[in-house]
C-alpha cells in the first residue's frame, strides 16, 4: 500500500510540473542541459533548405489532385445523410442541387474547390484551366449554392467549425478574383457565405471553451482561417466575434504544452496555430510579450518537438494511412503558421530567421511525403501544400 501511495504522489508531482509548463527532472538526476545555448547555435545546426514555391509547373501538378477527386462522391456517412438516402442511393439531382460532394469528405470538397480557384487565379493560362473552369461552373452554380444553404440550415453542428471556415475561405477567394467567371461565382456563393458568417459569429460568441486539439474541431484554426474572409469581405461583426472570442479563450495562456505535439494523428499544431491567431487579433505591442510567455525559447528542449518534421516512414498498414496523411499535412500547416509568425516579428528579431528555416524544412518534408498515404492523402494534401506555399515568407 505504501508503494502504491508513493507512486501516486510521484505521478501527481509530474502532472503538476507538466501542467505548469516546467520539465521535471528524474529523481536523483540533474536536468538535461539544453541542446543549444542560443538562437544562433540552433540556426547553425539546421540544414539549409529551399522552401517549395508555387510556380506554373507546381501549380499544374497540384491541380491534378483535386481534379481527380472533385466528382468522386464520398461514401455514405456514419451520421446525418448529406449525399446518400437511407436506401444507399444518391439524392435526386445532387449535381444540380449540391456543390461539395467529392474528394472523400464534405470539407475536403470545399477546400479542393478553393485550391482550384486559387491555382487558376494565380495562373489563368494553366493548361488545365478550361477543365477547371468547367468543373467550377457546375459546382458553383446558383442552384448548387442554394441547395447547400438549404441543407446547412437544417444540419445542426454538421461540419462546424472546420467546414464552415473553408466555405468562408472560398468565398473570400472568389470575391477577390477580378475575373468574369470569378465574380459570377462570388455572387452565387454570397448568400451562403453571409449566412455562414452570421452563424459563426454566434457560434463563437456562445462557445464556452475552446477546442485545443490538433484536428478538425480546433477553434483557433477555424478563426484563423475565417479572418482571411473577414479581411476581404470587411465583415466587422465576424471580426469582432473572432477577436473577442480569441482574447477570451487565449489571452491568459502561458507555457503552451509543446512537448505533447503531435498527439495521435494531428494535422494542426495547437500551439503554433494559437500563436498565429493571436498575432492577427492583437497589436504587435500586445502580441510580442504574450508570445514570449506562451512559446518556450526556440533553442530550449521544450520547443524541440516543433522543430522536427514528423517521420511517417514506418506507417504502412492500410488502416493507418488516413492518420499518416494527417501527419504529412502537419508539416505544411506548421510551415504556414511559422511563416506567419516570422512575418510579424520585428526585423531584428533572430527568431524570424529560425522560423523561416524551420518552415522551409517542414515544407520540403511535406512535399516528400505527399503521396505516401495514397488517396487518403491525395484528396486533401494538395490544398495544404498550396496554402503553405502562399503563406508569407
Amino acid at each position: 500500500m505504501k508503494t502504491r501511495v508513493m507512486v501516486s504522489a510521484l505521478c501527481l508531482v509530474a502532472l503538476v510540473a507538466v501542467t505548469s509548463g516546467q520539465q521535471a527532472a528524474a529523481p536523483g538526476r540533474p536536468a538535461a542541459p539544453p541542446p543549444f545555448k542560443d538562437l544562433d547555435s540552433l540556426f547553425n545546426s539546421l540544414p539549409s533548405a529551399s522552401a517549395p514555391g508555387l510556380d506554373k509547373p507546381q501549380a499544374l501538378f497540384l491541380a491534378t489532385m483535386p481534379l481527380s477527386c472533385l466528382d468522386r462522391p464520398q461514401a455514405h456517412p456514419p451520421s446525418r445523410g448529406y449525399l446518400w438516402e437511407a436506401t444507399y442511393r444518391p439524392v435526386d439531382d445532387y449535381q444540380k442541387n449540391l456543390a461539395f460532394y467529392g474528394c472523400f469528405d464534405w470539407h475536403s470538397s470545399v477546400n479542393s474547390i478553393w485550391t482550384l480557384v486559387r491555382l487558376v487565379k494565380s495562373y489563368p493560362d494553366l493548361s488545365v484551366a478550361p477543365i477547371v473552369r468547367q468543373k467550377l461552373a457546375r459546382h458553383l452554380d446558383t442552384s448548387n449554392m442554394a441547395g447547400e444553404l438549404a441543407y446547412l440550415k437544417g444540419a445542426g453542428q454538421f461540419e462546424r467549425p472546420y467546414g464552415y471556415a473553408w466555405i468562408l475561405k472560398l468565398a473570400g477567394e472568389l470575391a477577390d478574383w477580378k475575373d468574369p467567371d470569378g465574380q459570377k461565382w462570388a455572387a452565387s456563393i454570397a448568400p451562403l457565405a453571409e449566412w455562414t458568417a452570421k452563424e459563426m459569429a454566434q457560434f463563437f460568441m456562445t462557445l464556452e471553451r475552446p477546442n485545443r486539439g490538433g484536428v478538425h474541431p480546433n477553434s483557433a484554426f477555424a478563426m484563423y482561417l475565417m479572418l482571411d474572409y473577414v479581411d476581404i469581405a470587411k465583415d466587422e461583426p465576424l471580426r469582432i466575434a473572432i477577436a473577442g472570442t480569441a482574447k477570451r479563450f487565449y489571452q491568459q495562456d502561458k507555457n503552451c504544452d509543446t512537448k505533447s505535439e503531435p498527439t495521435g494523428t494531428d494535422f494542426l499544431s495547437p500551439c503554433l496555430t494559437e500563436a498565429a491567431l493571436m498575432s492577427r487579433v492583437d497589436d504587435r505591442q500586445t502580441f510580442l510579450p504574450w508570445l514570449d510567455s506562451f512559446l518556450p525559447a526556440m533553442y530550449s528542449p521544450d520547443f524541440k518537438p516543433l522543430t522536427e518534421p514528423v517521420d511517417t516512414t514506418g506507417i504502412t498498414r492500410p488502416e493507418r494511412l488516413a492518420g499518416k496523411s494527417h501527419l504529412i499535412g502537419l508539416a505544411f500547416q506548421r510551415g504556414a503558421v511559422m511563416n506567419r509568425l516570422a512575418g510579424v516579428l520585428p526585423a531584428e528579431d533572430r527568431r524570424a530567421g529560425v522560423l523561416r528555416r524551420l518552415a522551409a524544412l517542414h515544407g520540403v518534408k511535406g512535399m516528400q511525403g505527399m503521396h505516401d498515404a495514397g488517396y487518403f492523402g491525395s484528396h486533401w494534401l494538395g490544398t495544404y501544400a498550396v496554402y503553405y506555399m502562399l503563406s508569407p515568407e
